[in-house]
Formats: C-alpha cells, structure tokens, sequence
C-alpha cells in the first residue's frame, strides 16, 4: 500500500541522526512520497552551532526536518517530525489495531509476551519499535487486519500527538532525566501512550505505580488493572523472577482485550523464550551459575534481579555493578547487598566507586575494580564460590564502558563461554 504523506510531497528531506532508523527512514519515505531529495546530517558538539544555524535559515515551504528518537527535541532549534509521528499517521491510513507498551523497565518482555500470545492464537500480530525493528519497516507486509505490538520508548514517545488503541505500562522509575531534562519531563513523555485516548481506548497498568492513577482520573480511556497479587505457576516457564509475573499479568490482559483466550495465555508462556540478556542463564562452571542481566540498568532492576536469583536459582556470590552516572539512589540496592551478605562486588566505572563509598562499614566484600569484562569474569570465575551465582546486573547504563547493553552482555557471555572447566 503507498500512503498519502502529502506534508513531504516535493520537499528536500533533511533527517537529523544516522544509524537503523535512518536507514529505515530513508527507505520508506522514497518509496511512498513523491520527495525532491533526502539526505541525514549528524549533529556533534562541534558542528552544533553550524547545524542549527542551517536549519533555522531552511525554506520550510521546501524543506521538511526529521528527527530521529535518540537525539533532543529541545536541541532542535527549527520544528520538524519524527519516523514515529509517520507510523502512525500511517497506521490511521491503513486502519490497523496498535498496541503500545512502555514503562522504564519491562517493555520488551511484556511487548514480546503479547507478540507470543497473538501469534499462538494466529493473530496477524507485527512486533517492532525500540526493541530493534524500525516501526516504518514494520509497514511494508502489514494490511487493516494486523496487529502492532510496538515497544516504546520516552524518546519515541515525546513528540507523539496520537496515542495507540491499547497502552501497557509496565512501571515508572527515575531514569533518562539527561534527555528529558527532569522527571517530570520524562514521565510526562511516557503519559503520551494514553494522553489522547478516546473512550475506546485501554489502558492495562500495575495499580501499585501512583502516577498512572492520577493520569487515569483525567482520562476517558477504559481502565484495565491487573491484579499484582494473582498467583501464575512460573515454573513451567522459562522466565525467572516476580517482576516477570507482572509482565506476564500486563501481558495477557492485553491479548485478552482482542480475544486471546486464559488458556492460550498459559500454553504462550510455557513456550515463550526469554530475551537475550535479560535474566538468561548463560553457563554453569566450576559450580557457579553465570547469569546475564545487562539490561538491568537502574538499581531497581537489579534489586528485582538479584531478589530473582536469590528466591529461584540460588545464593548470589558475586553481583558486576557500575556504569555512567546517571545520578541515580543506590541506597536500596546497596541495603540488599548488606543484608544479603553477598561476599564478591565486581565494580566498573563510573558508579561502581559510588557504591563501594555508600557500603556499611560492617559489610566487607571482596572487590574486583576493572573496566575490563573478561578480566571481571576470569576473577569471578577463580574467587566466586562453588554453589552460588554470578550475575550480571550492573544498576547503570553502560556508556561509560560500553557502546550499550547488548555489547555489554555480548562481551559477559564470550567471556563466560571461554571458561575453562
């Protein structure tokens, strides 16, 4: 199907970012526009003011600016639209039915769980958005009947005038407060997944988080609350941890509202494989059970990791903490270390020299400081003990070290898999 995107027609496309989505972009809009031109220009601290400079000085009636989701809205200094701002507009032209989940942690399990879910009652479910597949990609099999299930990032959703036919909040904590500028800026980016519903619209939320109930009271969508004190039998699945019961609730009450019936739910989880680095067992060696939970990077990710493995795998000897400094309160997590009495800290920079300095004097682990991972798992491997667990759950980003999670995770496993037993 070509769509009619007539704000592009006979215009020079300027898209600001580069990477998949440019790509993605790029792609789409020469194919279903009747453009001019298109280029991307990439914005650095040192051309920022020769950049802006060229798109405030842009003929808007024959230009038109593209933002890709990881660079600021508040740094452009012209208007412009997103690809994510042209997906919709799409889907609205096909008529298809989007789902939409976010939340800072979560997403893409509980966006994946409903992509199962649908799948295994043959629904002509399209998984994509920030779990990896560009969303304008995600048009080109799609037809009226098909079913989006798009992950959804604060990034992707801040400029977002429309919101999908179903949100899935997962949960709401400190984070991305660099790009947004305050927390209020980025939960306020988050609310856009439900802020312009209509009454047939659904919201599917935790009642626990406080935020999405007074967002709730001033919206006409239809309220769908999980029960969070459902009992699930998890041990038939492969999934690990109470935070992934949760998902698994949000989930199913999303494929329910399009007709998913309990029991498929069920047969769905039992089957459904866990995302790479998200709590994924890598090796057990010399005794210890090595498990990668990269993605966890805020410290209430990985107290929910740590309490996973504590309550379903085993004693935890060894937790690889630290990463950029995001300013984010280590004081719980620090408090489960303590109390845990967890006897080897690996530590990366940056935030892992914070944390050493908030531990209790009566809590003396053993420390291994490195910004090197393999040399972090060959110390792990040879001081960890026999019968315990080494996770990976580092309660921060990974650019000070790493390019990002998966790379992180990536170079965990390698290191792991090179072990001698």
């Amino acid at each position: 199907m070509m769509f009619s995107l007539s704000e592009f027609t006979g215009r020079d496309v300027i898209f600001v970012g580069q990477g998949r989505e440019w790509v993605s972009f790029e792609k789409f809009i020469t194919a279903n526009a009747d453009i001019k031109s298109v280029k991307s220009i990439f914005i650095t601290e040192e051309n920022r003011e020769e950049m802006n400079d060229m798109m405030r000085n842009l003929d808007f009636t024959t230009s038109i600016l593209v933002k890709t989701a990881g660079y600021p809205g508040n740094l452009m200094p012209a208007p412009y639209t997103t690809p994510t701002k042209v997906f919709f507009e799409c889907v609205k032209q096909l008529g298809s039915k989007v789902i939409g989940v976010t939340g800072t942690k979560g997403k893409t399990t509980t966006a994946s769980l409903i992509h199962h879910m649908l799948k295994e009652a043959n629904k002509p479910t399209i998984l994509a958005g920030n779990i990896g597949i560009p969303m304008l990609d995600a048009l080109e099999a799609a037809t009226a009947d098909s079913i989006f299930v798009l992950e959804l990032s604060s990034y992707q959703l801040n400029e977002l005038e429309r919101s999908p036919n179903i949100a899935v909040i997962t949960n709401l904590y400190r984070d991305h407060i660099d790009y947004h500028g305050s927390l209020e800026s980025y939960w306020e980016a988050k609310r856009n997944i439900m802020r312009f519903m209509d009454t047939t619209g659904k919201v599917i939320f935790n009642p626990e988080n406080e935020a999405i109930l007074h967002w709730l009271a001033e919206s006409d969508a239809e309220q769908l609350s999980i029960d969070n004190a459902e009992t699930i039998d998890m041990k038939q699945s492969q999934l690990i941890g109470d935070h992934n019961r949760i998902n698994y609730l949000l989930a199913r009450s999303a494929a329910q509202a399009l007709g998913v019936d309990r029991f498929t739910c069920q047969q769905a989880l039992k089957t459904f494989k866990p995302i790479a680095h998200r709590l994924q067992t890598v090796r057990t060696v010399r005794g210890i059970t090595f498990i990668d939970d990269a993605i966890a990077s805020q410290p209430e990710a990985a107290i929910a990791g740590i309490t996973a493995c504590v309550r379903e795998v085993g004693p935890i000897g060894c937790v690889m903490l630290g990463g950029t400094d995001r300013d984010y309160d280590f004081t719980s997590l620090v408090k489960l270390l303590s109390t845990l009495l967890i006897p080897r800290l690996v530590l990366f920079p940056d935030t892992g020299q914070k944390i050493k300095e908030l531990l209790p004097e009566n809590y003396t682990p053993e420390f291994c400081e490195t910004d090197d991972m393999e040399t972090a798992v060959n110390w792990a491997a040879e001081h960890v003990p026999s019968g315990s667990v080494c996770l990976l759950s580092t309660a921060s980003p990974s650019y000070s070290v790493w390019k990002d999670f998966e790379e992180k995770g990536n170079l965990f496993q390698k290191a792991v898999m090179s072990l001698s037993s």
